[in-house]
């Protein structure tokens, strides 16, 4: 009965002789089976799978070297090792067995001890080469499986910036003639932080953009939150100072994670280009129109979401007949090229000065082209946002 805890040796051979010779030089160490022909060979091979054979190669009916060319037929048995066991000693004879595929070649007669050596060295060989191969195996399968969970996570992330996306307004829009916006929205990873909204109140435009520290999920998850409570405090107040603190005071509700939304919010009057904004920790208000640009100034509050009954001053300001306003976030500003040096504010400020009497649409649409051919394809490491709006003027006038 076979040992299947021991390496199986199969020995082909039509002399017995042989066969009992090579099977007391290997029995201590190895289980071992034996045929007779060619044709038995090769059914103890597809039934029993050897470690190793030790094959004769002169044999009636089918030899050694017919053996050895349907041995590599069957993928199943191609990787079991072949020593030839021959009297042909020819060199042509052992280079033949040699480019048939065997590992070794043996002739008679021949010396048990080498016979042990030589099975033992191949054996140890074909031992590292199937570790070899099981590990290519295990990593295969693990980057296999990995690259399934990256696919299920990319599918899974695609339908969170969708569904994110989808949550904010439209990126273009007419106002009853009197004020039209333009807005992009590009996220630095699948989901982002950055926000932006806005709602018509009467002659009222109210705007706000907002920019969620850090980036990824949490950013994104809290940029919903965010945008819920912006858009449940509307229905009682419309006020941007008092809003922001409304805000504030609701994200520091159970934020133990301590994320904060820097955020502008500004209303504009549509009747008359007056317009009021109050800033949470957030980048000024751009002014543009008839070849000129100039940011705001401001004084702030703290980012929202960190510190509770926080005050936010209200600045006043006016737009003139074609002029307007450019709230954005710090993605701008900040974009990389390769070599770390930044856009800033006055290249922002000189890209929007060069348009002649703009509408909000050119304005972002300059503004993209700038940064686009600035960074030069360079990785985009914050969310990019931009909400322009110009004022038509008074109906009429």
């Amino acid at each position: 009965m076979l040992d299947y805890s021991r390496p199986q040796i199969l020995i082909v051979d039509d002399t017995p002789l042989n066969i009992r010779v090579l099977s007391e030089a290997l029995k201590s160490d190895y289980s071992v089976v034996a045929a007779t022909s060619g044709a038995k060979a090769l059914q103890l091979c597809a039934k029993q799978k050897p470690d190793l054979i030790l094959l004769d190669v002169m044999m009636p009916e089918m030899d050694g070297h017919e053996v050895m060319r349907r041995l590599h037929i069957d993928p199943t048995m191609t990787s079991i090792p072949v020593i030839f066991v021959t009297a042909l000693s020819d060199v042509e004879d052992e280079e033949k067995g040699l480019l048939l595929g065997a590992v070794d070649y043996i002739t008679k007669p021949f010396n048990p001890t080498l016979v042990r050596a030589r099975v033992r060295n191949h054996l140890e060989l074909k031992q590292h080469r199937d570790n070899l191969e099981a590990e290519i195996q295990r990593r295969s399968e693990q980057l296999l499986e990995a690259r399934q969970d990256q696919a299920r996570l990319e599918g899974e992330l695609d339908t969170a910036r969708r569904l994110q996306l989808s949550m904010l307004r439209e990126r273009t829009r007419n106002f009853q003639d009197r004020a039209e916006l333009s807005a992009f929205l590009n996220p630095a990873k699948s989901v982002g932080g950055d926000l932006f909204d806005y709602a018509v109140f009467g002659e009222k435009l109210l705007l706000c953009l907002g920019d969620v520290s850090d980036k990824g999920t949490g950013a994104a998850l809290f940029m919903v939150k965010t945008l819920t409570l912006f858009r449940a405090l509307l229905e009682t107040d419309k006020q941007p100072d008092r809003l922001l603190t409304r805000l504030n005071n609701a994200l520091c509700q159970f934020n133990d994670e301590y994320m904060f939304v820097t955020m502008v919010c500004c209303l504009i009057d549509l009747e008359n280009g007056q317009f009021c904004w109050a800033s949470g920790g957030h980048e000024p208000l751009l002014r543009f129109g008839s070849g000129m640009a100039e940011f705001l100034a401001q004084e702030t509050g703290p980012a929202l979401g960190l510190m509770e009954d926080s005050s936010f001053p209200l600045h006043q300001g006016a737009l003139s007949q074609g002029q307007g306003l450019v709230l954005y976030s710090d993605g701008v500003t900040e974009a990389q090229a390769d070599d770390g040096v930044v856009f800033g504010e006055e290249r922002f400020c000189q890209a929007v000065t060069e348009l002649q009497n703009p509408d909000a649409q050119e304005v972002c649409d300059q503004l993209l082209d700038r940064i686009g051919s600035f960074v030069l394809g360079a990785e985009q490491f914050d969310d990019l946002t931009v909400v322009a709006v110009s004022w038509k003027g008074v109906a009429g006038a």
